[in-house]
């Protein structure tokens, strides 16, 4: 398999159906684990357990007034419980994550000589999925 280019990258985001999100330029998914320390007398080596899990999503988006562009705002706003689907390649339909999250973040950053852009974070609402042939 050839090595995935990030330029075909797609999220979506709803709260009954999710649609599109347009003027992304940056999507990235983490996620992570914490350990506790659980090592013993007798033990050679330090021992650990996994406790709780988390992931981070974060939106970097170019503000687009024409096409709903203050729908992540608006959800940010009102913390709305949104579906989401991100794949790291829209044209390959079996690898993606998927779940719940809630929008935080947002505003805009308007430079004088840059576009106006705004970054949002997905908050988990729900354990993520990754799906993979």
């Amino acid at each position: 398999m050839a090595t995935a280019a990030s330029t075909n990258a797609q999220l979506y985001l709803g709260v009954t159906n999710a649609s599109p999100i347009d003027e992304t330029f940056d999507l990235s998914i983490k996620t992570t684990t914490d350990t506790a320390e659980d090592t013993a007398h007798g033990d050679a080596w330090r021992t650990f357990i996994p406790t709780l899990s988390n992931f981070d999503l974060t939106i970097g988006k170019h503000v687009d007034f024409a096409t709903g562009g203050g729908a992540l705002q608006a959800w940010a706003i009102a913390r709305t419980v949104l579906k989401f689907y991100l794949y790291p390649d829209r044209n390959t339909t079996t690898v993606y994550w998927h779940g719940t999250v809630r929008i935080g973040g947002g505003g805009m950053s308007m430079g004088l000589e840059d576009v106006i852009d705004s970054n949002f974070t997905g908050i988990p609402a729900s354990v993520p999925t990754y799906v993979h042939p």
